[in-house]
């Protein structure tokens, strides 16, 4: 069973980041780790997200979808730790 939340945020990590290597670093993971993490996130939704080649990453109209409701609920979520913390501000988004 995969972290959904920790893979959602891998997913949109490297759509911020525009490649695997760059999402890699930003997280403290390998690009193979990156890479897994997207391809159980794939398996799980069942369908692929991204198109990957050597040189670039796009998304299909599927990961476009899923891209902008994971945006938003990562947004949410940092927002609810905020206001747990007692910090009511307005989240940067993703």
């Amino acid at each position: 069973m995969i972290d959904r939340l920790d893979a959602m945020r891998v997913f949109v990590t490297v759509l911020n980041e525009g490649s695997l290597a760059r999402a890699g670093q930003r997280l403290g993971r390998s690009p193979a780790a990156i890479t897994r993490a997207l391809a159980a996130l794939e398996n799980h939704v069942g369908t692929q997200l991204l198109h990957r080649t050597t040189r670039r990453l796009s998304l299909t109209e599927a990961g476009e979808r899923y891209a902008a409701v994971c945006r938003h609920v990562l947004a949410e979520l940092d927002e609810a730790d905020l206001f747990a913390a007692g910090q009511r501000v307005t989240p940067s988004g993703y």
